[in-house]
């Protein structure tokens, strides 16, 4: 059987099958296929002895079956094109939808922004007012605690103070005892004395003849003060 390379319109009129098997064949490596110097794809084909040439009327039932091909794929490429149009219909609104909710993110976000720089100035305040309150309240507590130190020294060395007064006292209470039984004392003695120089005064006045007895009674009266 002469095998001969044929365009597909021909190789399925020559076949008698319909140029999407030639086709298909072609995808599925049945057919050995080409393209000549035009760029048309061309199969080989394996015809029998007895073929006889194409006559007119099979390239016009391939013609008839290419311009059904054709309308079916203009169809395909009509409806293909709506289906696109539509694809891109709904790809602008959803692109439409995205650039609102973007933008609506978009300002969302800027005033999520806004609070939490609100916050973190608040925040920022807080945190100082409360290490300004926490210093000031150290150096009180500080202060408060060199006072209470100072106190503490002031009154140890007042009551150290108080007890050297206190002994001071004590011994002053004591020297005035012992001045005042001293003194008792000497009362005691000078009673004592003075009983005996107006016993001895008396002895004198009974004997005013001699002299020494006059000048011991001017002594007792003058230190009796009679």
């Amino acid at each position: 059987m002469p095998e001969e390379w044929l365009s597909v319109a021909q190789a399925a009129a020559a076949m008698k099958v319909h140029p999407r098997t030639i086709e298909r064949r072609m995808v599925a490596n049945k057919i050995e296929s080409r393209k000549n110097d035009d760029g048309q794809v061309q199969v080989l084909v394996s015809l029998p002895d007895v073929a006889q040439p194409v006559t007119f009327e099979a390239f016009e039932t391939v013609k008839e079956l290419a311009n059904q091909q054709v309308d079916i794929a203009a169809g395909s490429a009509s409806a293909l094109v709506r289906v696109a149009q539509e694809q891109a219909m709904r790809a602008e609104n959803q692109l439409f939808l995205a650039r609102q909710d973007a933008g609506r993110y978009r300002r969302e976000s800027r005033l999520a922004v806004g609070l939490v720089a609100t916050i973190l100035v608040v925040v920022i305040g807080a945190v100082y007012w409360c290490t300004r309150t926490i210093t000031q309240n150290q150096a009180d507590v500080r202060r408060a605690s060199d006072s209470a130190a100072g106190a503490v020294l002031e009154a140890r060395t007042t009551r150290q103070q108080l007890a050297v007064q206190t002994d001071k006292l004590d011994t002053a209470l004591a020297d005035r005892d012992s001045a005042m039984l001293a003194k008792a004392k000497a009362e005691g003695e000078l009673a004592a004395y003075k009983t005996e120089l107006s016993g001895v005064v008396q002895m004198t006045q009974k004997h005013p003849a001699t002299q020494p007895t006059g000048l011991i009674k001017r002594m007792a009266q003058a230190f009796i003060g009679d």
